[in-house]
């Protein structure tokens, strides 16, 4: 096999395929039904190239949960510290890629309560947003009577549910979250919740 030029990742281009493929085997069949001879297949590339790159589908699971988080990472220095526009860019997101809602839930269904993979980085992760949380309460954006840890938890539980559970959305209000009128309607609604919050 010739060998594979270096991206800027200092992965080769098969490296990070097999990775893609794997985020999209276990949002669709969680970590336990994830076959690698089935993630090679997605991938494009010998089951023996999945093996030399990530060791057992374990430390594959683990990669992938890490590159989805590392994405995400990607956005915390863009993040606008309004809540308004802050809520546009979540929606956004949430509606354009559910794959970082689907790969917690399914950390979470085949974890329960054991420790999260990864967990020293992920927990960096959302110490960075409550910070946020406390400069707009400090600001007058959000109510400062609540910890900010919790209040994150409460605002991120609120604006994830409709994208992260489609099918309660479309029944309730007959549009599916991904659409712009609901996307125009949640707005609304969540921004006179945070009205009702600061009072």
């Amino acid at each position: 096999m010739a060998a594979e030029s270096e991206n800027p990742t200092n992965h080769p281009p098969s490296y990070d395929a097999i990775l893609k493929a794997a985020i999209e085997e276990y949002v669709l069949n969680g970590r336990a039904g994830v076959r690698m001879e089935a993630v090679a297949a997605r991938a494009g590339v010998n089951k023996t190239l999945v093996y030399r790159h990530f060791g057992d589908r374990d430390s594959l699971f683990k990669k992938a949960l890490e590159a989805v988080f590392e994405d995400r990472f990607s956005l915390l220095d863009r993040l606008p510290m309004d809540v308004s526009k802050l809520f546009d860019l979540w929606t956004k997101r949430f509606a354009s890629d559910t794959t970082f809602l689907r790969m917690l839930m399914r950390e979470a269904l085949e974890h329960g309560e054991s420790e999260p993979v990864h967990k020293e980085v992920r927990a960096q992760y959302y110490k960075e947003q409550v910070k946020q949380i406390e400069q707009l309460q400090e600001d007058g954006e959000l109510p400062g009577e609540i910890e900010a840890s919790h209040l994150f938890l409460m605002l991120s539980a609120i604006l994830a549910f409709p994208f992260l559970l489609p099918q309660i959305t479309e029944l309730l209000t007959g549009l599916k979250p991904s659409s712009k009128a609901f996307q125009r309607d949640w707005k609304e609604s969540y921004k006179e919740l945070l009205k009702c919050l600061k009072e």
